[in-house]
């Protein structure tokens, strides 16, 4: 025997410990799995081969050692197959094997390719050319297949931890697995689609791993359900209800036009992490940020940058700033028209706020970039709306994070200002319908640039007072252009006195105005107002009456200006006596106009005037209350909104006196919410979560009535009624206790309601299960989740910790009354109660209630009653845990004392004569007597709280004080017998 052939058979009979041996140190921490790797791959050149390795000589493959380490190495993978998820050492023998397959690879690669050079050299050379071995495969091909095999047997294992190591397996050796066998393959791709719908979210996580890297490969069609691996995938990524799962999808999905809208839509997930993954892989692997379109981008920018979570603005502001800048051909020696190159792959008109929100975290993230900006004349001289939107985001940054420096570098004087406007005012009123959309675009970005300025200038204060005057004065003028002058007047004026004074002099002057150029009258209005609201401007011929047309037009431009006015000041009307000019000659007639647009328009400015003067606000709250009644929708919305105001202003009890008493500011609040538009409907859930949230409205039916407005059917599409409930509720019972024990009356009724409805749902309607409401109100109404706060509570509010007893108690009640259907739902909620920190007093009676339901047996479902004996069984450990008030043990002490002591005296007193033992004798039958009046006391009590669980309308409290009161009747009799 040859020294070689020692050495193979000490190798192979040595694998039962040197295999192990590496697996262990593979496994600890820190371990150079590489290493390994090369000792692996010596033990199997030694078990497989029987020569030794020679450059251009072939090897003879012993099959038999090369079974004996295939076997010896499976033996080893087995070990880990059991071992559950998150074990370290585990995912190192994984990563290991990994490794391991890639080295191996490798070696036989190099092998294989030093082989075909050597037989082009003999070719060139003319020698003769050696057969090729009709079998390509190496030790290490044969090795992956006869391990995948095996991981293939235990992915459908019944053990989950065996299903997730071979898959896991299997995902970290997908890319080292060169070239296999065509059948084998498909087994393998079959046995991870199956695997993608594993019940466990981890096995799941290794399988979407293993499919992600054979996706770009692989295009065929799953005969099953005629998807490519990448749209199961895409899949995943919607319907997955796990946020690992879709977060491994994000990061390993191709790119494509297929998957880029599947990709953008995770920027609305649930997840936070996963919202973020979409800024920081897929979205930075753009090659261009064009390749999106302005939908898209739209999109992805506008929930990037407006995302609750600040790790997820963040990384949307990098992505921007770091990445989407380099598609703009990144230049910061000429930035500004970097920036301004950028832009112009952005809508800005019609995404001004994207595009503002995306400018303002660019410069965010780039300080360098501001530093390099200059905003020079020719600047200013040739402003497009990408330019015009840069500097005015440039300077609304710097004016918030006081860079005054620059500031003053880039911003011009107040007079220059005053000329650029004005200049592109003129250039914007001749503009063609081309481009004016762009001019007036440039000229709101030029009014909110002004806001910035310094006034101090008396020059320059008094051109811009002459120009926004001017402006205020066209006859065409967009509302956001008339908003922007108001405010500068706001800003330039001495005072507020004398801003209102200037506003109404404009009013003033607006209707002076008597005659008008006829293309001005046409051209103007057309652009601001919907002529086909104004229903009274017709001649009898059908034809426009443009004389009144413009009046009406006029008096809604002055209206807005008033309200603008009315909205941006805080003095009162005794202050501003000027203000009862313009509410008598033109809000109060606007009011009273037939024109609903103007009629609703006078309505909002007496709103703003109401709260601003109390007797005028009273005095006009039944017209606001008249209109809610009786108005169309727009104007019932609108009176609405005026009358949440004057609560707010100034109190409820101002509103209720005048309307006649709590019940009439009731009904109008619940004919709102009951209302068929859901505009109207979400503006009284808005404004009653207002009141109820500051406590200035404490009302039980009103809580209960939005408390089912939540849950109906009718709202459940409603997403401002929704949006706005799904905050109010948590925010009500976490912030007082008083809140959390008015939501805990309800709590039960409420649910009782919705039981019902959701028994008649119709086929098309939509709404929460019973099971998810009952978990809803049981977790609203837990005392352990209020925060006890100074400013919520003043420090002085005691939580009442045992207030989910009462709810348990309301629950025992219906449970014995209601059918199998709901019981099953009343349980549920009665499991989750919290009543570990009840009282005795309520312990006792919850007690009490479940004594009565186990006589009775009303529960017939087995598993409901498995359910109630479980609170059952924990009612009774509370119970017996909680000690006896000291009043009740005295009381019994007491009356055990007195019956002592009667039975001392019977004794004393058997030796007297017969007329005094049968005096004696009926003192005694007197408190048997008692005692029995005492047993029919306790069957009257359980009889009361029997009809109290039939008879819901009556308070229980009134039947216990009933109960009560015949105790201490009984007790009082006994004691004057006695």
């Amino acid at each position: 025997m040859s020294a070689a052939q020692s050495r193979k058979e000490a190798a192979i009979a040595s694998l039962s410990t040197s295999v192990p041996q590496i697996f262990n140190e593979a496994q600890k921490p820190n371990a150079n799995h590489r290493k390994h790797a090369i000792a692996m791959r010596k033990i199997q050149e030694q078990c497989a081969l029987n020569s030794p390795i020679v450059s251009g000589e072939p090897h003879d493959i012993d099959h038999e050692g090369e079974v004996a380490f295939n076997q010896a190495v499976i033996k080893n993978i087995n070990r880990i197959l059991q071992i559950r998820k998150g074990e370290p050492h585990a995912d190192r023998i994984t990563r290991f094997i990994s490794t391991f397959l890639q080295y191996t690879q490798q070696i036989d690669t190099k092998s294989v390719n030093g082989d075909e050079d050597d037989d082009e050299e003999e070719d060139e050379e003319g020698g003769e050319k050696m057969d090729e071995d009709e079998d390509d495969e190496t030790i290490s091909s044969r090795f992956i297949e006869y391990m995948l095999r095996h991981l293939l047997r235990g992915l459908p294992a019944k053990t989950k931890s065996v299903r997730l190591r071979c898959c896991q397996i299997i995902a970290n050796s997908i890319n080292s697995l060169g070239e296999i066998d065509e059948e084998l393959y498909q087994e393998l791709r079959t046995a991870l689609f199956k695997r993608i719908r594993d019940k466990e979210a981890s096995i799941r996580i290794q399988a979407a791993t293993a499919l992600a890297r054979l996706q770009s490969a692989d295009d065929e069609v799953d005969q099953s359900d005629g998807k490519t691996i990448t749209k199961k995938l895409l899949w995943l990524l919607q319907h997955d209800p796990s946020a690992e799962v879709r977060r491994v999808v994000l990061f390993n999905l191709d790119i494509t036009d297929e998957t880029i809208p599947f990709i953008i839509e995770r920027g609305r997930d649930i997840d936070a992490i996963n919202r973020r993954v979409v800024f920081l892989k897929p979205m930075v692997e753009l090659a261009d940020f064009r390749d999106l379109t302005t939908e898209q981008r739209h999109q992805l920018l506008k929930w990037g940058l407006k995302d609750r979570d600040p790790l997820v603005r963040r990384a949307a502001s990098k992505m921007i700033a770091n990445e989407w800048i380099r598609h703009a051909d990144n230049n910061l020696l000429e930035v500004s028209k970097t920036l301004k190159y950028f832009l112009e792959r952005m809508d800005v008109i019609s995404d001004g706020v994207v595009a503002e929100d995306m400018l303002h975290a660019f410069l965010d993230t780039r300080p360098d970039i501001v530093k390099s900006i200059k905003l020079d004349e020719p600047f200013w001289d040739n402003l497009s709306t990408e330019s015009a939107l840069m500097a005015k985001v440039l300077i609304k940054f710097l004016k918030k994070n006081k860079d005054d420096e620059k500031l003053d570098e880039v911003l011009p004087t107040a007079t220059r200002l005053a000329f650029i406007i004005q200049n592109y005012n003129n250039i914007w009123q001749q503009a063609p319908k081309e481009t004016e959309a762009d001019y007036e675009f440039i000229m709101s970005q030029l009014l909110d640039i002004a806001k910035y300025l310094d006034y101090a200038d008396e020059v320059g204060r008094r051109k811009m007072f002459v120009l926004l005057r001017d402006i205020l004065m066209a006859p065409d003028m967009p509302d956001d252009h008339m908003v922007s002058s108001v405010d500068l007047f706001k800003i330039i004026s001495l005072d507020e006195r004398d801003f209102v004074r200037t506003i109404i002099e404009i009013i003033t002057d607006i209707e002076e105005l008597s005659t008008f150029d006829e293309d001005m009258a046409m051209e103007g209005p057309s652009k601001k107002f919907k002529i086909n609201e104004i229903t009274s401007i017709k001649t009898e011929a059908g034809e426009v009456d443009q004389t009144l047309l413009q009046k009406m037009l006029l008096q809604l431009k002055r209206l807005s200006i008033c309200r603008y006015m009315l909205e941006r000041t805080e003095e009162s009307l005794q202050d501003n006596s000027s203000l009862y000019g313009v509410l008598n000659e033109l809000i109060v007639p606007s009011v009273q106009s037939k024109e609903a647009v103007i009629r609703e328009e006078g309505l909002h400015c007496l709103g703003l005037c109401c709260t601003l003067d109390k007797t005028l606000g009273h005095h006009n709250i039944l017209l606001f209350a008249h209109c809610i009644n009786n108005g169309h929708e727009q104007l019932q919305q609108k009176a609405l909104m005026i009358l949440f105001d004057l609560m707010m202003t100034y109190g409820v009890s101002t509103v209720e006196t005048k309307l006649g008493g709590v019940d009439e500011l009731r009904k109008i609040l619940e004919q709102c919410v009951d209302h068929d538009s859901p505009e109207v409907q979400s503006t009284a859930v808005e404004g009653l979560s207002k009141l109820m949230l500051t406590r200035m409205f404490k009302d039980e039916y009103t809580l209960k009535m939005m408390t089912l407005l939540y849950f109906f059917p009718t709202s459940f599409d409603n997403e401002k009624i929704q949006q706005c409930l799904s905050y109010f509720f948590p925010a009500y019972a976490y912030s007082a206790a008083e809140n959390q024990n008015l939501l805990a009356k309800v709590a039960v009724p409420v649910l009782l309601n919705l039981c019902d409805t959701y028994s008649d749902l119709e086929q098309d309607e939509k709404m929460a299960p019973p099971a998810r409401i009952s978990d809803m109100l049981a977790d609203w109404t837990d005392p352990r989740k209020i925060e006890v706060s100074r400013i919520a509570t003043n420090g002085d509010e005691e939580v009442d910790k045992g207030i989910q007893a009462d709810v348990a108690y309301d629950l025992l009640k219906a449970i014995h009354n209601q059918t199998s259907a709901v019981r099953k739902t009343l349980v549920h909620m009665l499991l989750k109660v919290h009543i570990a920190e009840a009282d005795y007093e309520r312990l006792d009676k919850l007690k009490r209630m479940t004594d009565l339901i186990t006589e009775q047996k009303p529960i017939k479902e087995a598993a409901v009653r498995n359910s109630f004996n479980r609170f059952v069984k924990s009612l009774d450990k509370y119970h017996a845990a909680v000690e006896k008030p000291v009043a009740e043990e005295e009381e019994e002490e007491e009356t055990s004392t007195i019956g002592n002591e009667n039975n001392n005296d019977n004794d004393n007193r058997e030796q007297d004569d017969d007329d005094i033992a049968s005096e004696r004798g009926s003192i005694a039958t007197g408190a048997m007597v008692t005692d029995d009046d005492q047993s029919i006391a306790e069957r009257e009590e359980s009889i009361a709280a029997k009809e109290s669980i039939e008879d819901d309308d009556q308070p229980v409290a009134g039947k216990e004080a009933i109960v009560d009161d015949e105790r201490s009747m009984t007790e009082k009799e006994s004691d004057s017998e006695v």
